[in-house]
């Protein structure tokens, strides 16, 4: 959406640059150039868009959206020191917050971070009102180095807005980061003296203190919150932590106690499973440490069985753990709970390609697209949905979608030329070219990977069999599999397989003759 309004603001400033009676040739020439300059930029043609731009900018200098697009397929392309020359042609002659916006974000990636505070500078001149361009330059100071500016920055903003908890936080960070703990402690303070009834503002008091191993100021600042508020559970269990001598230990039954109370926010509860989680899935997949965590999970799902973020902790447990198929069914759950998380869906998408779901996958991503049309990989995990039934030429051009979307990310776009190496080779093996398993989306182990091998090496009877599961509905697998039990002779086998491929939606021309062959 924001990337339609700027085409539209900028297409409205080409019109409004050629006046009734004042058209020049050049003009008309700039204006033709940049529909076509436009165009070639949408069909991903990014050098010859670059080109016509830069005609346009030689004709007229003061062409301030031509210099602005001619800035963005630069920085795409990887030139950003060019491309801030043009922002800043484009800025200095139309000052506004689109060009700003850009300029701020190429002075952030190349990090000439004093001239984005510059920029921010002349910003807050011309419009003081906007707290946001006080952020933006506290930002960039902090990026420079220049921690005392940047807390002047949000001083000022204070003095504008009065105290502020964003502000407040901001500070208490960067004093923190300075080990100046009597300012952080001070920034804080403020805040509970200003909004004294405030309770969230005094357990990020008693946080610090517990992060600075001030046992008795925290439990002090506890006890206020239960003056003010008894019912708080979050002092209550804190106070008991301490009185308990356990400070997040492994105690199970305290945890599942603390799981099993219908008072207590789910947030503070995935609070204090988020550790175990994380060593789940860092790697610390014994056997004990994988039933542990999912047993918590579990306790946390049956008492807050309509929360998508109990069924997500649970799926993410099992995914970790290697579960692949109820980890499926769990992030499916969680969709059908809260579909407006995008990182369930992606999550959902990987373990039904790693799991060889593939039909399902190619239902979930196009049910994706619809509600997320702008992320690669979407169409990334799509496109292989479609490659492994064989139709590549749909594949590839779904990668193709994704591609677009890649600009300017060079690992990514490594990643996906590597899929279309793969794709090219699997659908005419004279195009095969020499492919990284590694770099495929799951490893050498991935479906993908695996299939490329198998065209590639000929599949092995006893290793496709291994491969194979009762979900299994990766067409092209299956074909290779029925050819391998074929060549074995054993023909009713291989028609069961071929059917399975075939109900999995298999494009594959030949398989209604090898289909055909076995049942004759």
């Amino acid at each position: 959406m924001r990337q339609a309004l700027t085409l539209l603001f900028l297409l409205l400033l080409v019109g409004l640059q050629a006046q009734p009676g004042s058209v020049s040739e050049s003009s008309v020439k700039a204006e033709s150039n940049f529909i076509e300059a436009k165009r070639e930029a949408m069909l991903g043609r990014t050098d010859k868009a670059i080109e016509l731009f830069k005609v346009i900018v030689d004709l007229e200098p003061d062409n301030d959206p031509a210099r602005f697009e001619l800035g963005r397929l630069l920085y795409a392309a990887g030139e950003t020191s060019d491309a801030i020359d043009q922002l800043k042609e484009a800025f200095a002659q139309r000052p506004n917050e689109i060009y700003a916006a850009f300029l701020a974000e190429l002075y952030q990636a190349s990090g000439r971070n004093r001239e984005g505070a510059d920029l921010y500078t002349q910003l807050i001149k011309d419009h003081p009102q906007k707290e946001e361009y006080y952020l933006g330059k506290a930002s960039f100071l902090v990026r420079d180095q220049d921690i005392k500016g940047a807390i002047a920055v949000y001083n000022e903003l204070e003095k504008r807005i009065g105290v502020n908890v964003e502000l407040a936080r901001r500070k208490h960070s960067l004093y923190l980061g300075q080990g100046d703990v009597k300012k952080a402690e001070k920034e804080l303070l403020t805040l509970i003296d200003t909004y004294p009834k405030a309770i969230n503002y005094r357990h990020l008091l008693a946080g610090f203190y517990q992060s600075q191993k001030e046992e008795q100021k925290a439990r002090k600042t506890y006890r206020d919150i239960l003056e003010l508020q008894p019912a708080d559970v979050k002092a209550q269990l804190a106070l008991q932590e301490f009185d308990s001598g356990k400070t997040g230990g492994d105690d199970d039954a305290q945890l599942i106690a603390l799981l099993g109370r219908s008072d207590v926010d789910i947030d503070l509860k995935i609070g204090k499973l988020l550790p175990l989680v994380q060593q789940v899935a860092s790697g610390g997949r014994t056997p004990e440490i994988g039933r542990r965590a999912l047993r918590l999970a579990a306790e946390l799902r049956r008492v807050h069985p309509d929360d998508a973020k109990a069924a997500a902790i649970e799926g993410d447990l099992l995914f970790h753990t290697g579960q692949l198929s109820k980890a499926a069914e769990t992030y499916r759950q969680t969709l059908e709970l809260d579909d407006t998380v995008y990182p369930v869906w992606e999550q959902l998408l990987v373990t039904l390609y790693l799991d060889n779901q593939i039909v399902a996958l190619r239902d979930y991503a196009e049910e994706a697209l619809d509600v997320y049309p702008n992320r690669p990989a979407i169409y990334l995990y799509y496109a292989l949905g479609e490659a492994l039934r064989a139709d590549f030429g749909e594949a590839l051009d779904l990668l193709d979608q994704a591609s677009l979307m890649l600009s300017g990310k060079p690992r990514q776009l490594e990643v996906l030329q590597e899929v279309v190496k793969t794709l090219e080779g699997l659908d005419d093996p004279t195009k095969s070219q020499s492919v990284n398993p590694a770099l495929l989306p799951g490893g050498p182990k991935g479906p993908i990977a695996f299939v490329w091998q198998q065209a590639n090496a000929g599949g092995e009877l006893g290793s496709l069999q291994a491969y194979d599961s009762d979900q299994n509905t990766n067409a092209l697998f299956l074909e290779f599999l029925g050819d391998a039990l074929k060549a074995s002779g054993n023909k009713v086998d291989a028609a069961t397989i071929y059917q399975r491929a075939k109900s999995a939606g298999s494009k594959s021309g030949a398989l209604s003759q090898k289909l055909s062959s076995v049942k004759s």
